[in-house]
């Protein structure tokens, strides 16, 4: 007999594996499933885990304890963080003693898609969680479980984030210099690190750490409600675009053969209006061959999205090359927005992050590096912003 049951999904959004606990013996089994009509799915009922590239994870400081107030007001206080609007995200919540409240965002997207295949299947979900509270988080050291294509990856007590194998290397110099151990499931990917490795990570470890440490919930009433049939799902109206172009194209050569020009002209118009609708700035040229430039489009956007991760990997390396240089900064941040990497840094005194920005330049020669806000904190160190854009 089984006491807990655990269903992983990629990031694709289909069924990655599912662990499964013995209620007599207490051990975890893991086994393999690819598709969402395995009959293994409708037989239990499932906490589910789904990609952290899905989620963001924030903290606020509402000044509430009101639950229906809270609902209301934190997703407009992390608005500034979000890369979309706020109306294309489900939040979820939990509070904490001080009086702050830990939030998760995910898109609509990805959930209203995997609720439908939940009600296709009819199968029993008590909760849905991100996987980075399945992984376990210990004060002093780095914790990793690597798949065969990626990693997630946490550094302390830090959020959890998902990274390619050949990019943990390129990390840990960086970001865990001021921990003392790597706990992980593999030792292999680790390479050459000065911090001593411990390959006693488990599906066990993991999945106990899940069901005692309560999780942020993100099976939300809403989605529990909802008509799965006429959810709003983007990519749906993408599909939707496509199709409709592809028979308005086969019905012009159809009414061209048959001579009805005017009937063309109307069928040609509407594929104008839903490249219009959802690029406003379409040039005049485009509009001549709608159907191409959306594809056009479509592609582009693929490739901005490409290109920004690129800009990180490369302004992490320069950044791991000025760290070992100057040990006296301590890096408390990282992020990318729109092509710009923002740092955040402690150090003693103004003139090591000065310092710290001359000796970057230097390594980013191809970037250009600024300092922004500057402040003294309550424990006399300097707190500092620094951005690097490409040039």
């Amino acid at each position: 007999m089984l006491k807990h049951s655990i269903l992983r999904i990629d990031h694709a959004g289909k069924p990655l594996c599912i662990y499964q606990q013995d209620a007599a013996s207490q051990n975890w089994i893991k086994t393999n499933v690819s598709d969402w009509s395995d009959d293994r799915l409708s037989q239990h009922e499932w906490l589910i885990l789904v990609p952290a590239t899905w989620v963001y994870h924030s903290r606020t400081e509402v000044a509430s304890k009101n639950l229906e107030l809270l609902a209301k007001s934190i997703p407009f206080a992390i608005e500034e963080e979000l890369s979309n609007d706020v109306e294309s995200n489900y939040f979820a919540f939990k509070l904490n003693q001080d009086g702050s409240q830990d939030v998760i965002a995910i898109e609509k997207a990805h959930l209203n898609e995997l609720n439908r295949q939940i009600s296709q299947q009819s199968l029993r979900v008590a909760s849905i969680h991100s996987e980075v509270d399945w992984l376990p988080s210990l004060e002093g050291a780095v914790t990793i479980w690597s798949d065969s294509n990626s990693s997630l990856i946490r550094f302390g007590t830090a959020q959890a984030m998902r990274v390619s194998n050949p990019q943990i290397k390129q990390l840990l110099p960086v970001f865990a210099q001021d921990l003392q151990t790597i706990i992980c499931n593999d030792t292999e990917l680790l390479g050459q690190q000065q911090l001593p490795a411990k390959q006693q990570l488990s599906v066990a470890v993991c999945c106990d750490h899940l069901l005692q440490h309560p999780a942020i919930d993100l099976y939300v009433d809403e989605l529990k409600t909802q008509d799965v049939v006429d959810q709003p799902n983007p990519w749906r109206k993408v599909k939707w675009m496509a199709s409709l172009l592809v028979i308005s194209w086969v019905m012009i050569q159809m009414y061209q053969w048959y001579s009805l020009q005017a009937a063309i002209d109307d069928i040609k118009q509407q594929q104008q209006n839903i490249l219009v609708e959802n690029f406003p700035n379409a040039a005049a040229a485009e509009l001549v061959d709608p159907f191409a430039a959306l594809q056009s489009r479509l592609q582009l956007q693929s490739a901005q999205s490409a290109q920004g991760n690129n800009v990180l990997i490369d302004a992490i390396d320069k950044l791991g090359q000025t760290v070992q240089q100057q040990k006296q900064v301590k890096l408390t941040g990282l992020r990318l927005v729109d092509q710009k990497v923002e740092l955040q840094i402690v150090a003693p005194t103004m003139t090591v992050i000065n310092d710290f920005h001359q000796l970057l330049q230097q390594y980013a020669i191809d970037y250009m590096v600024q300092i922004g806000v500057n402040e003294l904190g309550d424990d006399n160190t300097f707190k500092s912003i620094i951005s690097m854009v490409r040039r």
